[in-house]
């Protein structure tokens, strides 16, 4: 009998010290510099930053600036492991949030609502499009009259079907449904409850197929709202991303419905290759013109009759284009007027989007 020593190998020890310094190494997979705005803001400049390990198993990602009117910092990163399942994310954020008078006093007064803190959350995929994200938050608010730490579970349904072309969705839905729940069971200062969704649904016309010319005329239809029980971080309505013809997030309040109809036509369409030797690329220049809506209430258990509901129409032009090849940049403005208070004077909204 011959006794033959037996040695047990890790397969990652098996691996060559070249081999394991280049699957583990960190790579920057997206570094745009990054710009937004906002009429309470202003110009927001800052990075937009997405790094991986070779296999991908490891991804970290940073996005954010500080505005140059308000002074203060919009910022989020976060880092999550795809090698389990569920995947595992970690989310740390640093924002700043304007809202309008809650009460209606009439003081024409800044309101900032300022929130630090993070989640760690749990992603598990159901198929290509759909997923179940379940967690915990926590996060220290700072409000003008108080400060407060909420934390609690969360869970959102998850569904993105959405397909793209250059920089815009063109066909699809994206839905995201999220329930908030904290108590001093769960760490939190107060007890609050909060329920939200956001629905987005788009189609296309594309001319050439019916007229043998023209572009594709693409609409889109948001939905979104919520409800909330004593939780400070308030819903606000108002401004160009949800309510145009009103100022920024002029209403604010614990429970609200919104909706958006517009409709975007390209009449002006340079069709060709771009590459990272092109400083410059003009893409497009887009016209459109929307229908939002929407209504806001104080306090959750207000009447919910939709007869108060807020109305503005409007149009506006956005100029698309890449700088080097590969960073998208969108310039435009709307003009939108409100229907429903026509005393009020046309708002103008000043577009400014740089990366993606």
């Amino acid at each position: 009998v011959v006794l033959l020593p037996l040695f047990l190998v890790s397969p990652s020890w098996a691996q060559t010290f070249e081999e394991k310094e280049y699957r583990d190494s960190f790579s920057t997979d997206f570094f745009f510099p990054y710009l937004d705005y906002n009429e309470k803001d202003g110009v927001i400049p800052g990075i937009e930053w997405d790094g991986s390990n070779f296999t991908g198993e490891h991804r970290l990602s940073f996005r954010g600036g500080i505005g140059t009117k308000s002074g203060k910092e919009q910022l989020q990163g976060g880092y999550t492991y795809l090698g389990w399942y569920p995947a595992i994310g970690l989310n740390l954020f640093d924002k700043n949030t304007y809202f309008g008078d809650p009460d209606d006093s009439g003081v024409d007064k800044d309101n900032w609502r300022r929130e630090v803190g993070g989640s760690l959350t749990f992603s598990f995929p159901l198929d290509l499009h759909h997923r179940i994200v379940p967690g915990y938050e926590i996060s220290w608010m700072d409000l003008p009259d108080e400060t407060e730490r909420l934390q609690g579970i969360l869970l959102s349904l998850v569904r993105d079907t959405a397909d793209y072309f250059i920089m815009d969705i063109i066909s699809g839905s994206q839905v995201n449904l999220t329930a908030k729940y904290g108590n001093e069971a769960l760490g939190s200062e107060s007890s609050f409850q909060s329920y939200a969704g956001d629905l987005r649904f788009y189609t296309n016309l594309d001319m050439r197929e019916y007229f043998g010319a023209g572009q594709r005329l693409v609409s889109s239809l948001r939905l979104h709202g919520g409800v909330k029980k004593d939780d400070p971080r308030l819903f606000v309505l108002g401004g160009q991303d949800s309510l145009r013809g009103y100022d920024f997030n002029e209403f604010s309040g614990e429970k609200m419905w919104a909706a958006s109809l517009e409709l975007r036509y390209p009449f002006l369409v340079i069709d060709r290759t771009t590459t990272a030797w092109d400083f410059f690329h003009f893409h497009q220049l887009l016209a459109l013109t929307f229908v939002d809506s929407g209504q806001i209430w104080r306090d959750y258990q207000d009447s919910s009759s939709i007869s108060g509901a807020e109305v503005g129409v409007g149009g506006g032009v956005r100029l698309q284009m890449f700088f080097f090849g590969k960073i998208p940049f969108t310039v435009g403005f709307d003009v939108a007027q409100s229907v429903t208070d026509t005393e009020r004077d046309p708002k103008v909204y000043l577009v400014l989007r740089l990366g993606r």
